[in-house]
């Protein structure tokens, strides 16, 4: 009851979890040398909360994820901005890129693929073929459809999916990672191997599903943005579909495979959207 650190330090990662930035914005130093929080008597309300929880993580997720703050739009607002540029005092919800393996486990969730239970292990090369040294290290990437968590992480190499989406640095520790948006992150999109095959499962899945493009459109912007699509978004995916098939109707396909052609492009157009990306 002296030293409520410890709750403090843990209430401030979990808030910058959901939020981007903490209520004290240097993580790993709540000493002299840190910044002092923006809220100091909501950081101590958390803390006594999440201790008297029986420092319960589910219980403090879930007292945050229904507060005001978190609910708020993160639509700019000119007075506020002209205040507090920097939304420390949570004018607006921070709008943000997801992170790396948030991105990942989304894309295969939506493909339906993502495999919820721990993997077995990595298939390492046999200990009798071993020959690694200081100038020819052990490299490998060993991709799966588990969860992010579990994919392999090494030191000589970050894995290439991680270093893109700004993952953490294996060797040492993260308080704060980067968030950065540049143009390779939108050209992975465009072409990946691994988000051409989410695209296609996705397609199937709404094909599947769901009996017109209708139908498919509405559980698409479901699942993706968590929204019904608007009118003008109707009008004008209805007409890229249109589109995108008559430029294969010379060709040997089935009217089925060009819709399905047609469903991937545009499976892949809508998550290589910013609103997929992006929590706001």
């Amino acid at each position: 009851p002296t030293n409520p650190l410890t709750a403090r330090v843990m209430v401030n990662r979990i808030w910058q979890h959901h939020f981007g930035e903490g209520l004290v914005r240097t993580p790993n130093d709540f000493g002299h040398r840190g910044e002092a929080p923006t809220h100091p008597e909501l950081l101590d309300d958390l803390a006594r909360r999440f201790i008297s929880d029986s420092w319960s993580i589910k219980s403090l997720h879930r007292h945050i994820l229904r507060s005001h703050a978190y609910r708020l739009t993160s639509a700019e607002q000119p007075e506020s901005a002209a205040i507090d540029p920097e939304n420390r005092y949570l004018w607006r919800f921070h709008r943000r890129r997801m992170d790396a393996e948030s991105i990942r486990d989304n894309l295969l969730s939506l493909s339906a693929t993502l495999s919820t239970g721990p993997p077995g292990p990595h298939p390492f090369p046999p200990v009798s073929t071993w020959s690694f040294t200081q100038h020819n290290p052990f490299v490998a990437v060993y991709d799966h459809n588990h969860r992010s968590v579990y994919l392999m992480q090494q030191r000589v190499k970050r894995h290439p999916f991680f270093t893109l989406f700004d993952g953490p640095d294996s060797n040492s520790t993260t308080p704060h990672r980067n968030n950065t948006t540049v143009p390779s992150q939108s050209l992975y999109f465009m072409n990946s191997p691994f988000v051409q095959q989410q695209s296609q499962l996705l397609a199937d899945r709404l094909i599947k599903n769901h009996g017109n493009d209708e139908e498919r459109l509405y559980a698409a912007f479901r699942m993706i943005y968590a929204r019904k699509p608007s009118r003008p978004e109707q009008v004008a995916i209805m007409h890229f579909l249109d589109n995108y098939q008559s430029r294969f109707s010379d060709r040997a396909q089935s009217s089925h495979e060009q819709n399905r052609t047609a469903w991937i492009a545009l499976a892949k157009t809508l998550l290589s959207s910013n609103e997929f990306i992006a929590w706001e």
